[in-house]
């Protein structure tokens, strides 16, 4: 069989079963093998990648594969599915771009399962259904104002006191960026991803995230007024009160009221038609 030859192991002698055959064996190479053997053959044709994809997704997501772990090279897959090397790489590369993947070049290069899952790539589809389906930054602002609230909620809540400095932090780092630049970047953003760091749940965590990348794309365009400046400030430190006095009703109202009075400011800014994603790169 294919698999004993590139690891060296003799199978199929009489009477010796599959875990027999183990016995005696590095426990690398156990552990290859029993890898190896929940793969089936694939036979080159339409949409063969796919099924290597899903065989490789199984075992990644099954931990057969650890984060952080190089998997097999595109020859010792090819040759385990009985499929070629193009269709190997077309398969990795679907789980690449779906952000299971990871590829390093040159020294120590290789295919590795990604040591964490963020919300970059959950962004990056989001972003693709948002375009295609022609969604409106109205819409997207409207699906925050259901998460951000809840998140303040669980903040306040959950949060340790490493978490509450950390929120400070990115109060504290927001007003000296706001004295030295009129444009809004990620410092805003950091305030957000703080709080949903202290809600202590990552699947909210998660798409969090993967929304605010889309929102704050179209954000990093506009350029605030002083105004503006001090009402982020205000409510910013308002919700860093009340999760660092562990008040969860507090910290969900006074993030309604912030998330309010942003849409009134951006509200403006699509008013005037630089509200669109039409001409954002987002």
């Amino acid at each position: 069989m294919i698999i004993t030859r590139l690891y060296g192991i003799t199978e199929g002698l009489p009477g010796l079963s599959s875990m027999e055959a183990l016995k005696g064996l590095p426990e690398d190479n156990k552990k290859k093998r029993l890898v190896f053997n929940a793969f089936k053959p694939v036979a080159d044709g339409r949409k063969a990648h796919e099924r290597v994809a899903s065989q490789l997704k199984d075992a990644i997501l099954g931990k057969k594969f650890v984060p952080g772990q190089r998997i097999p090279s595109e020859r010792e897959l090819a040759d385990t599915f009985r499929t070629s090397r193009v269709t190997v790489r077309s398969a990795i590369l679907t789980l690449k771009n779906t952000g299971l993947l990871r590829i390093k070049k040159g020294m120590g290069g290789g295919t590795f399962v990604v040591s964490d899952m963020t919300g970059e790539s959950v962004s990056d589809l989001l972003r693709d259904i948002i375009k295609w389906k022609d969604i409106s930054i109205e819409n997207v602002i409207e699906v925050r104002t259901i998460i951000e609230p809840q998140i303040a909620f669980l903040a306040a809540k959950n949060a340790t006191a490493d978490d509450s400095e950390a929120i400070w932090a990115t109060i504290r780092e927001l007003a000296g960026y706001f004295k030295i630049r009129k444009s809004f970047r990620a410092t805003d953003e950091n305030f957000h991803r703080a709080l949903a760091n202290a809600a202590k749940n990552p699947l909210l965590s998660l798409f969090q995230s993967a929304l605010i990348n889309v929102l704050f794309k179209f954000i990093y365009g506009m350029v605030w007024n002083e105004e503006h400046k001090t009402s982020i400030l205000r409510w910013h430190t308002l919700i860093a009160e009340k999760v660092e006095k562990k008040d969860p009703n507090g910290a969900m109202q006074a993030m309604v009221e912030h998330l309010a009075d942003m849409q009134s400011i951006l509200a403006q800014c699509i008013a005037s038609k630089t509200g669109s994603w039409i001409n954002k790169s987002i």
